[in-house]
């Protein structure tokens, strides 16, 4: 499954725990007191298990790493999903933090201001080497610098069984928001009536997975037309009639029974009481993992397109250095070879989308990606969705991020659902990433 992005430190902002220890963060734009070595040394690198079912997979890759030659040496501390970004936090603003480390595309932007991280063009990137990245990794950019390489990208897509679409009378999934409603509306009345009720949607985040609603709020907001933020960041602007509009559609769905409130989505969708939802591509794996429930019945598609545009969340991850390293040049060296084409295109094994320009790449790895995206149809929808989506929504995201992300998982849930009025969740938001985008001026 998609990790989702965990709550930072509450008690102490970054940017605090470094005023408080001298030697935790360097100061400004990535000029901190690390120099650039001779490229040689040790490499500590703190990771998550990024690749998507296999756990096991980053300790091999940096095995192999290791092997490949002489002249850098990288230590794996290997950190769980559940508090792997607050140790990293905890360990950089103390002065004892890794060298690399693994962060989410479009970075935190305590780690930013604070200066804790090195712009790739001290790590040995070139300007040739990063105008190979994909237009969206300007998520990584910050005042006019990249701080972070790229690994993959997700976006957010739809997934639908085409077992139950077919049993019911649709050969083709939805394309707009008002196909979606009425597909999934007599899904569920068709099957209620049959005496096996299928939920025609449902909304990942309003189930057991209340992270993820995040991501799907965010989607549905952008297709509404609306945005996170001011261009500038410094308001937020979710309270909309775009924000109304997309919340008001998500309702819909519960307030006319067409999906019940704290059904799995994942798990309905494998069980096929779950009929379509909504979830970065990389979910993939863990359909797959339903072997026979799921084998030859399911596919993806682009998300249906709603008032303004087809637009989805952008995730994945990044690669980001300490501007304190001994050897800046060493940590880059791991860190090209960690996110390169080569190793890029073998994470597209569990569906992690390919963050180069193809026609960038040597013919070798571009042989590779061709084949992996001639010989499975999903790549296509994938890529599709991939085509609409721009770096934006991610930026404002990390504005107020720590506070939006815990403050849309209550407000979102309660607007959707019915608890409290639309308007009012709308506002709740506003009201309390607002407070915090005021502490970032």
């Amino acid at each position: 499954m998609a990790r989702p992005r965990r709550r930072l430190l509450t008690a102490v902002s970054l940017a605090s725990a470094c005023a408080l220890t001298a030697t935790a963060c360097a100061g400004g734009s990535g000029s901190g007191s690390g120099a650039a070595g001779d490229g040689k040394g040790t490499v500590e690198f703190w990771s998550m298990p990024y690749w998507i079912g296999q756990d096991d997979k980053v300790k091999s890759l940096v095995d192999e790493f290791n092997a490949s030659q002489d002249d850098v040496k990288v230590n794996l501390t290997q950190l769980e999903w559940k508090d792997g970004r607050d140790k990293i936090k905890q360990a950089v603003a103390a002065g004892k933090g890794p060298d690399v480390w693994l962060m989410n595309n479009g970075l935190e932007l305590d780690y930013l201001t604070a200066g804790s991280l090195a712009p790739l063009d001290d790590l040995g990137y070139t300007k040739a080497d990063t105008d190979r990245f994909l237009d969206l990794a300007k998520v990584d950019e910050y005042d006019g610098k990249l701080y972070g390489a790229p690994l993959y990208f997700d976006v957010g897509v739809m997934l639908y069984r085409t077992d139950v679409l077919r049993k019911y009378g649709h050969t083709a999934p939805p394309t707009t928001w008002e196909e979606l409603k009425s597909t999934a509306a007599d899904i569920t009345e068709k099957s209620a009536a049959d005496g096996r009720k299928v939920s025609g949607w449902q909304f990942k985040g309003m189930d057991d997975h209340v992270n993820a609603i995040n991501s799907t709020w965010e989607s549905f907001l952008c297709q509404a037309g609306g945005s996170l933020t001011s261009a500038d960041g410094t308001r937020s602007t979710q309270n909309s009639a775009a924000g109304r509009t997309a919340m008001e559609y998500m309702k819909s769905f519960y307030t006319e029974k067409i999906s019940p409130v704290g059904t799995s989505a994942l798990n309905g969708f494998v069980d096929g009481t779950v009929a379509m939802f909504p979830f970065f591509q990389s979910v993939i794996a863990n359909v797959e993992a339903g072997g026979a429930k799921t084998a030859g019945k399911w596919a993806v598609a682009p998300m249906p397109t709603g008032p303004k545009s087809g637009c989805s969340m952008v995730g994945g991850h990044s690669l980001v250095a300490s501007a304190g390293s001994e050897d800046l040049l060493a940590a880059g060296t791991f860190m090209k070879w960690l996110a390169s084409p080569e190793r890029s295109a073998r994470y597209m094994d569990f569906h992690a989308i390919f963050p180069y320009k193809p026609d960038a790449v040597d013919p070798a790895v571009r042989a590779t990606y061709k084949k992996k995206v001639q010989g499975d149809p999903r790549w296509k929808p994938i890529l599709e969705q991939l085509g609409r989506n721009t770096p934006d929504l991610v930026l404002q995201d990390r504005h107020g991020w720590a506070t939006r992300w815990e403050a849309q998982k209550a407000s979102v849930v309660a607007g959707v659902n019915g608890s409290v009025p639309v308007e009012k969740a709308l506002a709740s938001l506003d009201d309390q990433v607002g407070k915090a985008l005021s502490t970032e001026k």
